[in-house]
């Protein structure tokens, strides 16, 4: 089971997938570290979207970002780094 919120360690395996983007107008985009944070925190704790604790990111953002990382196959890479990851520490 991964430690939730990432350590810096766990960040830096996954950070290269999550792509930088130039938010030149708008409101300023919500961290991707913040947001993977809470759709694990999901994960873990098997809770539903509304359940999410006012500490993360505005439920609405969080779910539209895990639809679009779903679609792109982002997720399925985090979770595998950060899996294999864990599971090596472990075996030691």
């Amino acid at each position: 089971m991964l430690d939730l919120p990432l350590s810096d360690e766990d960040w830096a395996r996954v950070q290269n997938l999550f792509p930088e983007t130039d938010a030149a107008r708008g409101r300023p985009r919500r961290s991707d570290r913040d947001i993977l944070n809470a759709i694990l925190w999901l994960q873990q704790k098997n809770e539903k979207w509304h359940r999410l604790p006012a500490t993360f990111p505005p439920q609405q953002t969080c779910y539209l970002r895990f639809t679009t990382w779903k679609k792109n196959g982002v997720l399925d890479q985090v979770l595998e780094r950060l899996l294999i990851s864990d599971t090596e520490l472990s075996a030691c």
